[in-house]
């Protein structure tokens, strides 16, 4: 009697712990910054994983840092932010294994201006707000050249320049590095300023209201992204499904705030 009771309890341990497994495979875990990103996964993606039997954890961050810290650890199972760009960069400084899964349509950086209706009108000496992480300020900062407004080191690699790097600048411009979120709060106080796309929605502000609006290279589009060790699991792919349908897509396309968006290469 007390054998059958021992192997009951056992069975019953076994059972438990093989739900428990199963359970967790049925959960996504995605974190991401508030704003134009979040809406459209919570919108047009999360219904058709809920719809598969999928539990989704969305958590929202307010550091740059912590959303690739929090997949490394395996918090996470995906974030949706960064560009290739950006992702490369921290892989390389901390030794990440995180990988690109998927482009995503993205909000393009634009120069933006609550005194000037032109970048003409740019004044000598000028205050320009720009992104103070690297990969954003370099980025920043060819699109202003493609402007016209300076002239960048040509022997500084594409996109890896920062205010040191500037060769020629015919206005004086005065370069203001801030945090990138802190961008639209800071445009009274500055005569232009290159804000991200996902930033400007954020702030209530149409990408329509641009001086200059940018078609990103590849390497600064969103993509969705995964450690290498999961990147190709079976809730990766349904998330990646999920990117992909005919659902998401109508939902971003008749989104007034993704106007302006870049579109991914698998939609066209």
């Amino acid at each position: 009697m007390k054998k059958r009771s021992l192997l009951l309890s056992l069975l019953a341990t076994l059972a438990i712990g093989v739900a428990g497994t199963a359970y967790a495979q049925t959960v996504l875990r995605i974190g991401y910054f508030p704003g134009p990103y979040a809406d459209q996964f919570k919108r047009g993606v999360q219904p058709y994983l809920e719809s598969q039997g999928i539990k989704v954890q969305a958590t929202e961050f307010s550091n740059i840092i912590q959303l690739n810290a929090s997949l490394m650890d395996g918090s996470l199972d995906a974030n949706v932010f960064q560009n290739r760009a950006y992702l490369d960069s921290f892989n390389a400084q901390h030794k990440g294994t995180l990988e690109e899964v998927l482009q995503v349509p993205s909000a393009p950086l634009g120069l933006y201006s609550a005194k000037h209706k032109d970048l003409k009108a740019l004044p000598s000496g000028a205050k320009v707000a720009v992104p103070n992480d690297p990969t954003s300020l370099g980025r920043s900062l060819a699109f202003m050249q493609s402007q016209g407004l300076l002239t960048l080191d040509p022997a500084v690699p594409a996109g890896r320049a920062t205010e040191k790097n500037v060769s020629a600048n015919p206005k004086n411009l005065q370069l203001v590095l801030l945090d990138a979120p802190q961008m639209p709060r800071a445009m009274p106080e500055v005569d232009l300023a290159a804000i991200l796309g996902n930033h400007v929605i954020a702030a209530g502000m149409l990408l329509s209201s641009a001086l200059a609006l940018e078609d990103p290279a590849p390497q600064y589009r969103i993509i969705l992204v995964a450690r290498n060790d999961v990147a190709k699991g079976e809730l990766i792919k349904k998330l990646v499904t999920g990117y992909k349908s005919n659902e998401y897509r109508r939902f971003v396309e008749n989104d007034p705030k993704a106007k302006g968006f870049s579109r991914p290469e698998y939609w066209q």
